[in-house]
């Protein structure tokens, strides 16, 4: 996982405390979206760093991921702009 925000513990209390909810439209997107594009990667890196025959990851497969990670980052932003407050 990436660097923890510096409040999140706060934010996560703040959701539990709140009891804020995600809508099942928006988890349906999340589990799909990111879902799709995080397999897509784990077989990627996968394909080469799991076995006895471990191997650099090809430029090729790199530009892959980096397609994917792309995604991810569209998906949110367009998310976002539907969906956040203020």
């Amino acid at each position: 996982m990436a660097n923890p925000l510096s409040n999140e513990k706060e934010i996560y209390e703040k959701i539990a405390k709140e009891k804020l909810k995600i809508p099942s439209a928006i988890w349906e997107l999340l589990e799909h979206h990111l879902g799709n594009d995080l397999y897509a990667i784990s077989m990627i890196v996968g394909s080469h760093i799991v076995g006895d025959e471990k191997e650099a990851i090809p430029l090729e497969d790199g530009e892959k991921i980096i397609k994917h990670v792309g995604a991810i980052k569209a998906f949110l932003n367009k998310l976002s702009n539907v969906a956040r407050e203020g």
